[in-house]
């Protein structure tokens, strides 16, 4: 009689467990792996030091970019950098403000969303700009938010070289308008050298991107021998600066399981 009595008192518990588990299992193969821990581990950013390639600099950021205001060597309790460099430094990412006179959005206000989940690493090499045709060519993927293109700059190891040089590979304007009209639902670009926009349309290609809520990741680090191209998922994590018009970032990539 007891042991009746204890089986129908487990009953419940049992039934309980039984349908938890069932629906864990249910919700577990649901829910996508977009993002899931991996061993595989990209950083794409490149190291701020004095040898940093700088906008329109023949020597890079320099030594004064960095100064010990305190420091065990001159018997101080502890270690403290000042640092003292443009918002638009290395990797960084572009505020609309920072170009466009109709969007005052700052770095402070950008949906982190935009800059990280799921992102196409494009490469676009043999090419002197990205033009309406080049990217036509390119196949971009209707319906993504996030891309990095990669171009000659990487092959040329631009972001590794001092002194700055303005043949890099970007977006002229026309290439920039190409992309906001038949592409709308990208949201952010990566590039890799300091500027999404071509030497000769700077303004114009920034003003068509920004102007259209398109954030550019400038300054990337994505080398061929570690970065294939195709899906990853992508994650940056800009300074929250307010009110500036850019900021500095920590990107990196892992993969993206499907």
């Amino acid at each position: 009689c007891h042991r009746v009595l204890r089986d129908v008192a487990m009953a419940p518990s049992l039934l309980f467990a039984a349908v938890a588990l069932a629906l864990s299992s249910a919700f577990a193969a649901s829910e996508p792996t977009c993002g899931a821990p991996s061993s595989t581990l990209v950083d794409i950013t490149a190291s701020i030091d004095r040898d940093l390639p700088s906008w329109e600099s023949s020597s890079g950021l320099g030594a004064s970019h960095r100064a010990l205001s305190s420091s065990h060597d001159a018997g101080d309790d502890a270690n403290v950098s000042e640092l003292s460099f443009c918002a638009h430094t290395g990797t960084h990412i572009d505020a609309p403000r920072h170009f466009s006179r109709d969007d005052p959005t700052a770095v402070d206000a950008l949906p982190l969303e935009w800059m990280n989940g799921p992102a196409v690493v494009i490469d676009a090499f043999d090419v002197p700009a990205l033009t309406p045709e080049t990217l036509e060519a390119l196949d971009i993927p209707r319906g993504v938010t996030r891309i990095i293109v990669r171009t000659d700059n990487t092959r040329r190891g631009l972001m590794q070289r001092t002194q700055f040089v303005r043949d890099y590979v970007a977006f002229t304007e026309l290439g920039a308008k190409w992309l906001v009209s038949n592409r709308p639902e990208v949201r952010t670009v990566g590039v890799d050298y300091l500027s999404i926009a071509a030497f000769e349309h700077l303004v114009t290609a920034h003003v068509a991107l920004l102007g259209a809520g398109v954030v550019p990741i400038e300054g990337l680090v994505v080398p061929e021998e570690t970065v294939a191209k195709g899906w990853w998922v992508l994650h940056c994590a800009p300074l929250k600066i307010a009110g500036s018009d850019g900021a500095p970032a920590r990107a990196w990539l892992t993969p993206l399981d499907v």
